[in-house]
């Protein structure tokens, strides 16, 4: 099954404050911190036209008196814990999809709390009840379609998507309801005639895979209701494939000091979460973004692998050199890979200057779990008027 909670965010800033309840709200970021989107709305403001991604003003257009409330991430991760611990009363076999949706596979469980539909409908009365949020959930034999038929009936419902009815429910649904299909597949797809699940489930597979690749076979399969990925325990977790840090920041970079000094927080920030994860990397990848909202990036390879942001710091550099054009600058991306859990180095006889920065890195770990975050760093990072909101984009 798949459970996807509903108006998420919105819906836990009226469980933090009642009064909201019955009202038209939005989450949004802040506009003087030029992040003013919607990034969730409740089903008031859903009916009214406003949707996720709407800027702030749009919102406020479609739906007179919409509340906007600013986002409390952390707030929002405690309850997403919460529901989770009520999957797992349930089956041990849930695999998060973002912190608003699971993917939980009852098959095991079935002897002992009912069938599929009989669980579903316990899970979606133990959230309402026990935590005041309410969930979606598809039932059916794979993910996919348990991922659709979480889309199909909202909010709080069940849609059970079986052997028997599923060539009625699913073929005839837009073809981009299905997982990993956006917008340069659906366009593939309509030069194709592709234009439903059933039109790509009976699509010949060798003809698709000219012109899409190995991708072919996979979304055809799921399609046909093939898909055989299994749901992961969540005592299992997937090798981490690259560690990367964000940042919109509330004002544009012109200077090479200033850029030099949000790469280096960033840094930090990429190489702490590194050392808790116990891997380093042989890969740095920087992106830069203009105030036209473009994207541009390049990465860069060193000789050893490393989590010490100084020498982070120093490629990502060596990368601004090449790429950026001296426009000013709206966000930037650094992100490590090539990642190894090898701890074992070759190390001169004398501790070398990589190895001397990876201790004191280390050092750092130890001062700031004790007295903060932002309790100890080097000069570069210091004293920022920056004021930076930090975007995690972990990537696994």
């Amino acid at each position: 099954m798949h459970c996807d909670l509903n108006n998420f965010f919105a819906s836990v800033e009226v469980i933090l404050n009642p009064e909201l309840k019955g009202k038209p709200i939005a989450v949004c970021g802040d506009p003087e911190q030029r992040r003013g989107i919607v990034l969730a709305k409740c089903e008031i403001a859903k009916r009214a036209g406003v949707k996720t991604g709407d800027a702030v003003w749009m919102a406020e257009q479609k739906c007179p008196g919409i509340i906007i409330v600013k986002p409390r991430h952390k707030k929002y991760s405690h309850y997403s814990k919460l529901v989770r611990e009520i999957y797992y009363r349930y089956t041990d076999r849930v695999e998060s999809f973002g912190i608003d949706e699971c993917w939980l596979d009852v098959t095991a469980s079935s002897k002992m709390f009912g069938s599929g539909e009989e669980i579903a409908e316990k899970l979606r009365k133990d959230v309402k009840n026990q935590l005041g949020l309410t969930i979606s959930i598809g039932v059916s034999w794979n993910k996919t379609y348990a991922k659709i038929g979480s889309d199909i009936k909202k909010p709080d419902a069940v849609t059970i998507i079986n052997y028997e009815n599923y060539k009625q429910i699913i073929y005839p649904l837009p073809v981009d309801n299905m997982l990993f299909v956006g917008r340069k597949t659906k366009s593939l797809f309509e030069k194709l005639n592709i234009k439903t699940i059933g039109d790509l489930a009976s699509y010949d597979v060798a003809l698709l895979k000219s012109r899409l690749g190995v991708n072919a076979e996979k979304l055809v399969a799921c399609a046909r209701g093939e898909d055989k990925e299994a749901v992961r325990s969540f005592h299992e977790t997937e090798p981490v494939k690259s560690v990367g840090n964000g940042a919109t920041i509330h004002r544009d970079l012109t200077t090479l000091r200033e850029i030099e000094r949000a790469i280096y927080v960033l840094a930090e920030e990429v190489g702490t979460r590194m050392r808790r994860k116990g891997v380093e990397g042989f890969t740095v990848s920087l992106s830069l973004r203009n105030p036209e909202l473009k994207w541009v990036g390049a990465q860069a390879s060193i000789q050893r692998p490393t989590h010490s942001a100084p020498t982070i710091t120093k490629t990502a550099m060596e990368i601004l050199d090449r790429i950026w054009d001296q426009n000013p600058i709206r966000s930037l991306r650094i992100a490590v890979s090539g990642l190894t859990y090898d701890k074992a180095k070759q190390l001169d006889l004398f501790l070398d200057s990589q190895g001397k920065k990876d201790e004191l890195s280390s050092v750092f770990d130890k001062v700031r779990s004790k007295h903060g975050s932002s309790s100890l760093g080097l000069a570069l990072g210091r004293g920022s008027e920056l004021e930076m909101e930090f975007e995690v984009i972990d990537e696994s």
